[in-house]
């Protein structure tokens, strides 16, 4: 406690504009929680023949405690504000405040994601890769004999004829991506091969040893029985936990399992968060958040709960829009250029309330609020101009992910200028008297 109280004491003396965003109160608390839930996890372990620990549920749990931790944190940080006590906070001041903002979402973030990450880590202590390697070939190779996938000959001479099938299937994801290199490991297409009766009951053990590793469902009968069942045709799929409408009594607990542990292991880092477009969308969610909290120590809070309420509507005032467009007007050619020409007009449009409002001497409410929901969605603008300017003519000669990092740092960018571009704004509609 000694310590904080000198930082706070500290930052409230040299650097009062990071003192009051109150990130080095939340900051630790966000850390310690997100630590405390993640070794938790951790601690509690998995085996192999569990269940796969669920992520869905612990984020959903997660979310009203974080939102309690984001209001706690925005009531206390709200009470000190520089601009409505009429200090004209620099520039650079006000874009550390964004990020301070940013920095706050983004723990909120990791705490969401504490149990997630942890399950992960908790996966990969638990299976060794070269282990895993090692039973998926085994189940593929023996995944005709044991569960009668392909046509079996039993020949005369006590040998066995028949065509490999996979238990556990590629990694296509990979294999999309034109890297072969660790399904080739595992996966080897065999056309139709004989072996001997001792080949198949030693290829059948193998099968049944890696299959009970990752259930406790486990097949008990021996390889050479399995085998006499199969040839007199007296087997039974689900005697060997290969009954698909059983749910986790069946094989398909044992395929999937294999299959996210595969991808798991493949990827090194929990999967969605190991991909690009996660973290694309994540940031630019909190980033949205972080203007609306920047936003709101700049506003008013009546004119400001109205913005707030406009910015919400928004996404009903697009369905409302969208049925009158698709099905009322019949709309079928050009639909792409036409409602981004809608679109472009309302930005037209807000942009001249706000600039009238700005110049006006009285308080304009209406160019106020109009303000705030022109900068909240102009990192948007790039979208609907090239959908109006260029659309799907220049489509073919940009790759997908081109078009999405142009929109995206296009959209950080001019969301980093709107802060220096509205400020002035915001100022001036503070400091203006209301209409009598």
């Amino acid at each position: 406690m000694k310590l904080f109280k000198k930082l706070d004491n500290y930052l409230l003396h040299h650097y009062p504009s990071i003192w009051i965003t109150r990130i080095h109160s939340f900051l630790p608390i966000g850390v310690g929680i997100a630590g405390l839930l993640y070794l938790i996890t951790l601690t509690i372990g998995w085996s192999p023949k569990d269940e796969m620990p669920q992520d869905l549920i612990p984020i959903v749990l997660m979310i009203i405690p974080v939102l309690i931790y984001l209001v706690y944190w925005f009531v206390f940080q709200s009470r000190y504000n520089i601009a409505k006590s009429g200090i004209n906070m620099p520039i650079r001041f006000e874009y550390l405040n964004f990020f301070s903002y940013l920095l706050v979402f983004f723990m909120a973030l990791l705490i969401i994601s504490a149990i997630p990450l942890a399950n992960y880590q908790k996966v990969k202590n638990a299976v060794n890769e070269e282990e895993l390697i090692a039973d998926i070939k085994n189940l593929n190779a023996g995944n005709a004999l044991v569960n009668g996938e392909s046509e079996i000959i039993y020949n005369p001479d006590g040998s066995i004829t028949y065509y490999p099938t996979d238990f556990v299937y590629p990694d296509y994801y990979h294999m999309y991506n034109y890297d072969y290199s660790y399904t080739n490991e595992i996966y080897d297409p065999v056309a139709e091969t004989t072996i001997s009766r001792n080949k198949a009951e030693q290829i059948v053990s193998a099968y049944l040893k890696s299959y009970n590793k990752y259930t406790h469902h486990e097949i008990n009968k021996s390889a050479s029985q399995i085998l006499l069942e199969n040839e007199s045709g007296n087997y039974q799929y689900d005697d060997y936990g290969y009954d698909y409408y059983s749910g986790y009594e069946s094989s398909w607990e044992v395929q999937n399992k294999l299959s996210q542990i595969q991808a798991r292991m493949y990827y090194g880092w929990y999967s969605e968060y190991s991909e690009p477009w996660f973290w694309k969308i994540a940031m630019g969610i909190l980033a949205f958040l972080s203007i609306l909290v920047w936003t709101f120590k700049q506003m008013k809070l009546r004119q400001f709960v109205f913005g707030f309420i406009a910015i919400c509507l928004t996404p009903l005032f697009i369905a409302i829009a969208g049925v009158i467009i698709f099905e009322v007007m019949q709309l079928r050619y050009n639909e792409e250029e036409f409602i981004a020409g809608v679109v472009l007009f309302f930005y037209v449009l807000f942009a001249f309330l706000s600039i009238r409002g700005f110049k006006q001497g009285t308080l304009n409410n209406l160019g106020y609020i109009m303000t705030m929901y022109l900068q909240f969605f102009l990192p948007l603008l790039p979208i609907f101009l090239w959908l109006f300017f260029i659309g799907d003519s220049h489509y073919y000669y940009d790759t997908e992910e081109n078009l999405i990092n142009m929109f995206y740092w296009s959209g950080w960018f001019i969301g980093l200028v709107g802060i220096f571009l509205f400020k002035p704004m915001y100022s001036k509609f503070r400091s203006l008297p209301s209409k009598n």
